[in-house]
C-alpha cells in the first residue's frame, strides 16, 4: 500500500512538471515552428534544384529541409543527384530534438561527350518543291540540304498530284550523299456517265465540250460536279447537272420536249468533219462526223450558212429557217487546187527559130513555152546563124507565166572589093611568068 502511494506521488510530480518546464522550439525558414522529438536536416546545393535522396527515399530539391524524429533509427545516407553533373552521396547528420543541422553539397559537372561526325543528304525532286521528310521528320521542300547522323536514313518525297516516292539512304561520316527523286503523276480519280434521250440523236456536251450523241457513254470524267447539255433540232436544250464517283457510272435518261413554233433549226454535216461552222458570221461549232450538228434557236428568216476547213474551199449557202421546222444541210467540201510554186515563159523570136537558152541551159527553139522555172531574175539567150546573140534578164512569179519577144538582129556582111586602073595582079602574074618562059627557050 506504501509502495503504491509512493509511485503516484512521482508520477504526479513529473506531470507537474512538463506541464511547468519551459518548451525547446526551432523555428524554420518558413515561419514553421517545430519541436518535441523532431529535428532538421537542411540540404542545400551548387547548382541548386539537385535531387534529394534520404536512405533511398526521395525528400525534394535544394534546398530543403528533411524532418527526422531523434527517437527513431538515425539516418545513415543523403544521395544528391542533377542532371548533367556527377551524383555525390553523403552521411546523413543526427540532428536532437529541435536542431537543425545543415549539409551543402557541390555537384562537379559532368564534360558532354565529343559529338560524332556527320553526314549530309542533298535532296532535289522533279518536279521542284516537294516536301522532304528524314526518318519521318519533316527537313523543308525540294531543293534542300540536311545533316544526318551515320548510318541507314529513310528519305520520304511528296507532291501534290504525285505518287509519294521514298527510298533508304546509308550515309558515311564526311559525306554528302546526293538524292534525286523522281516524281509520277498519280492518275487522277475518274468515273463514267451513261447519258440516253427521247428522242434519241441528241448532241451531248459535257461541261460545254461536244462528247457524242445519246445514246452514249461518256468515260474518263474527273470525279466531282459537272454539267449536262443535249441539243437536238426542234427540241428545247435540255441542261441539267450530276456528280461523278470514282470508279461508278452516273446514268441519266432525258425527255426532250418539242419546241414551239417560234424558232427553227439548222442540221449540218459535212464530208470531210471538222469544219468550222459560222451562221450570218458567228462561230457556232465544228461539223462531227456521222452525226449532224444542231444550232437551235433561230428565228424564222434567211441565214448565210459558211463552212471553213483548212485546205479545202470555203462552203456557202442560203439557208431559209421557218418555226418549228428544221432545216437539213449536207455540204461536200472540194479541195483547194495545189499552190503552184514555179513559173514559166512564153519565148517568141522574130525571125523565129531562134535557139532558147535559159541560164544557159538550151531549151528548144522559139516560139517555145520553158516551164519549172524558180521564182526569182532568170538570164535568157537567143541564138541564130547570120544574127547576133540576143540577151537579157526576166523575172519569173510562182503560178505565172511571162513573155519574151526577141528581134534579132542580122550580123552585117562585108562589101566587095572595088577594082583599080593598073593591070590585075593575076595578069601581071603570068605575063611575068610566059616572059621568063620564053628567056629561058632562046638561051637554049
Amino acid at each position: 500500500m506504501l509502495l503504491t502511494r509512493s509511485i503516484i506521488v512521482v508520477a504526479v510530480g513529473v506531470l507537474i512538471f512538463a506541464a511547468t518546464a519551459p518548451a525547446t522550439a526551432v523555428i524554420l525558414n518558413g515561419g514553421e515552428t517545430i519541436g518535441g522529438d523532431v529535428g532538421i536536416i537542411r540540404v542545400m546545393s551548387d547548382p541548386s534544384g539537385a535531387d534529394i535522396n534520404l536512405d533511398g527515399r526521395y525528400e525534394g530539391r535544394t534546398p530543403v529541409d528533411i524532418r527526422v524524429y531523434v527517437t527513431a533509427t538515425p539516418p545513415q545516407s543523403i544521395i544528391v543527384s542533377k542532371s548533367g553533373y556527377y551524383s555525390k552521396t553523403v552521411s546523413a547528420p543526427h540532428p536532437g530534438a529541435g536542431e537543425v543541422r545543415e549539409i551543402f553539397v557541390t555537384l562537379e559537372r559532368k564534360e558532354p561527350p565529343p559529338p560524332p561526325e556527320r553526314g549530309w543528304l542533298d535532296i532535289s525532286s522533279n518536279p521542284s518543291g516537294a516536301t522532304v521528310r528524314v526518318d519521318g521528320h519533316y527537313v523543308g521542300t525540294t531543293p534542300v540540304m540536311t545533316q544526318v547522323d551515320p548510318g541507314k536514313h529513310r528519305v520520304q518525297v511528296e507532291y501534290s498530284g504525285y505518287r509519294s516516292w521514298s527510298y533508304d539512304y546509308q550515309v558515311s561520316a564526311g559525306q554528302t550523299k546526293p538524292v534525286h527523286a523522281v516524281l509520277e503523276p498519280r492518275e487522277p480519280e475518274k468515273g463514267y456517265l451513261s447519258v440516253t434521250s427521247s428522242p434519241k440523236g441528241a448532241d451531248v456536251y459535257v461541261d460545254g465540250q461536244y462528247r457524242g450523241f445519246t445514246p452514249t457513254t461518256v468515260g474518263k470524267l474527273d470525279v466531282g460536279s459537272h454539267t449536262l447539255e443535249l441539243r437536238l433540232a426542234g427540241y428545247e436544250t435540255y441542261t441539267t447537272t450530276f456528280r461523278v464517283y470514282t470508279g461508278d457510272t452516273t446514268n441519266i435518261n432525258a425527255n426532250l420536249r418539242p419546241k414551239g413554233p417560234t424558232t427553227g433549226s439548222i442540221a449540218v454535216q459535212s464530208y470531210p468533219s471538222g469544219a468550222s461552222i459560222f451562221v450570218d458570221g458567228d462561230y457556232e461549232g465544228i461539223t462531227m462526223a456521222n452525226d449532224y450538228f444542231d444550232i437551235i434557236g433561230l428565228s424564222p428568216g434567211s441565214y448565210t450558212l459558211m463552212l471553213r476547213k483548212q485546205g479545202y474551199e470555203d462552203y456557202r449557202i442560203s439557208v431559209m429557217v421557218t418555226g418549228g421546222g428544221v432545216k437539213y444541210v449536207t455540204a461536200t467540201l472540194n479541195p483547194k487546187p495545189e499552190p503552184q510554186t514555179t513559173g514559166s515563159l512564153n519565148v517568141n523570136s522574130v525571125p523565129s527559130g531562134a535557139e532558147v537558152y535559159v541560164d544557159n541551159l538550151f531549151r528548144g527553139y522559139a516560139p517555145a513555152i520553158v516551164p519549172d522555172l524558180s521564182p526569182g531574175t532568170h538570164s535568157i539567150t537567143l541564138k541564130m546563124s547570120g544574127y547576133s546573140d540576143w540577151i537579157s534578164t526576166i523575172q519569173v512569179s510562182a503560178g505565172e507565166m511571162a513573155p519574151v519577144t526577141a528581134t534579132m538582129s542580122p550580123i552585117p556582111v562585108p562589101p566587095p572589093p572595088t577594082p583599080s586602073g593598073g593591070l590585075p595582079v593575076a595578069v601581071i602574074g603570068a605575063l611575068a611568068l610566059l616572059g621568063t618562059i620564053f628567056i629561058v627557050g632562046r638561051r637554049e
